[in-house]
């Protein structure tokens, strides 16, 4: 009664630990908590990862490792439900006589060891080296004069899940280095030779007659010899499969085909004819051959067919004749006003002095410009259309204002294009994104309605509000340069007022606009520029 009451007294007050007397790997566990045991296992763990293993081959191959390099290692969760196990399991009635025989023979749990077979077989392969001989397995060779099939080899190398028993059984042994004895195994291929002859038999079959393509009108013969030369074999989860090089087929159908008219698409674009716009349709692209089409061959082939059609390759152009029809893009667009003099009719024209470089940017520059599409919602800024303005886009030094001083610039000059562009937006009723009028007033550009250009700011942005496409076309004289926007009619603008304050040495100028809308709502914004008087540097 007094061994069962201190066997029960003793055994309860360990829930949630081992009991006393417990050892494993020589390490004394008894009366610890989970946490504490499983940091004693851990340790074990990491010395035993340095293990030394030799793996005698039985050829001149030797192995030499370390456990962990193996994946040998020990399986701490399982060790550590062992030690909590200890002494609780088994007969009952003999639990009592086993607690009291561990105070002179404690209980000893063995340690429980694991390994990754697949992580084991990849580094045999690499210690075997040229040792190791995998089999070869059987496949089909071709020639123009028929297809046959080379016999496979048998192989040997170390088995994988043999050599983890060994080390796992050395392991529980205790043995400290770890050494073992495995043969090397031979291994057969997985296919027969009557499988590979098989296979080369069907694959002579389909491959005995021409094989005929139609694509866009146009036939493609392929003989006897180039099938054959698309032909070869892998091994599958099936066994021994035929193979056909598709991406040899579609080089050979591109090569034999050739063109099959305009590879490369042609988005629509519109042109100004006698003061009509006209509409160059677009082309679709249409090459050889589609993405499909060397697969479809090689299924055909296997089907025993020996005709069939694939299509071509067809590319849509960015921009199709209907979609460019259906921007509406059918005349010019703004309003009636003057300058100079002149009429400008839904339109805008300034001029100049010929015979100055300045003159050649100008032209330069619209000549850049013509013909941009500027599709509804999209944003028109003359920077990115043109770019840098460079001696290599035809650009030629010319005077420039640049930090209110008067310089010699490449594109020297190309304001003046900026403020016609303006003002044939600005008479569009179209919402600027960007513009700066000049610091110095010039007689040559209307007044607060004009903007300067420089890269990659100053620069003119506006957008296409309006639900049509607008053509941004240019022309030029020796004496002018004119920007139209052709679209069809929606919102116009007027300049409806203007006001002048002084500030300093400088003019402030307030230009307002009213933008009527196609259903009669009107709306109202304002441009402004500061202008600094003669011999001053710059407005505060």
């Amino acid at each position: 009664m007094v061994l069962l009451g201190a066997w029960a007294f003793d055994t309860s007050s360990a829930t949630g630990g081992s009991l006393r007397n417990v050892d494993v790997a020589g390490r004394d566990v008894g009366g610890l908590e989970e946490d504490a045991i499983a940091e004693e296992v851990a340790r074990a763990a990491v010395d035993f990862a340095d293990t030394r293993v030799r793996i005698e081959t039985g050829t001149s191959t030797t192995i030499r490792s370390t456990a962990a390099e193996l994946s040998l290692a020990i399986d701490q969760r399982a060790t550590i439900a062992d030690v909590l196990d200890e002494g609780r399991d088994g007969n009952s009635a003999l639990r009592p006589l086993a607690w009291a025989r561990s105070f002179v023979s404690p209980y000893e749990v063995p340690l429980t060891y694991t390994i990754r077979v697949d992580q084991l077989a990849v580094v045999l392969a690499a210690k075997e080296g040229r040792a190791a001989r995998q089999p070869v397995e059987p496949s089909i060779v071709s020639s123009p004069e028929a297809v046959e099939f080379r016999r496979g080899e048998s192989g040997r190398a170390l088995d994988a899940e043999k050599v983890a028993e060994r080390l796992l059984d050395a392991a529980r042994a205790g043995e400290d280095p770890i050494t073992v004895e495995v043969e090397p195994d031979e291994r057969a291929p997985q296919v027969s030779e009557a499988e590979a002859r098989a296979l080369a038999d069907e694959a002579e079959a389909l491959t005995a007659e021409p094989f005929i393509v139609n694509v866009a009108g146009k036939t493609v013969r392929f003989e006897v010899p180039e099938l054959r030369a698309w032909l070869g074999s892998s091994i599958g989860s099936s066994g021994i499969e035929l193979t056909i090089d598709e991406e040899r087929i579609g080089a050979s159908l591109r090569d034999r085909v050739g063109s099959l008219g305009a590879a490369e698409p042609r988005s629509a674009s519109f042109d100004l004819v006698f003061g009509a716009v006209r509409i160059t349709p677009a082309v679709v692209g249409v090459s050889c051959c589609a993405a499909d089409a060397p697969k479809a061959i090689a299924d055909g082939l296997r089907a025993g067919s020996r005709v069939i059609e694939v299509q071509p390759k067809r590319t849509e152009p960015d921009l199709t004749t209907a979609e460019a029809e259906a921007l509406n893009i059918r005349e010019p667009v703004g309003t009636l006003t003057e300058w100079k003099g002149q009429p400008q009719v839904k339109s805008f024209t300034t001029y100049f002095d010929p015979g100055q470089p300045r003159v050649i940017n100008i032209r330069r520059i619209a000549d850049l410009v013509r013909g941009t599409l500027v599709l509804p919602g999209d944003t028109f800024s003359i920077n990115e259309r043109v770019g840098p303005r460079t001696a290599e886009k035809g650009f030629v030094l010319a005077g420039a204002i640049s930090d209110g001083e008067h310089v010699e610039e490449i594109g020297g000059g190309v304001s003046q294009f900026a403020t016609t562009m303006f003002n044939a937006a600005f008479f569009a009723g179209l919402p600027f994104e960007e513009y700066q009028a000049h610091s110095e007033y010039f007689d040559r550009y209307p007044r607060g309605r004009e903007a300067t250009m420089g890269y990659e700011h100053p620069d003119v942005r506006w957008t296409n509000d309006t639900p049509h496409g607008i053509l941004v076309w240019t022309s030029s004289t020796d004496t002018s340069v004119t920007v139209t926007l052709y679209s069809t009619q929606y919102a116009f603008g007027q300049q409806t007022g203007q006001s002048e304050s002084r500030s300093g040495p400088c003019t402030a100028v307030v230009t307002q606009r009213t933008i009527t809308y196609p259903d009669g709502r009107t709306a109202v914004d304002e441009f402004r520029a500061r202008y600094r008087d003669p011999g001053v540097p710059r407005c505060a």
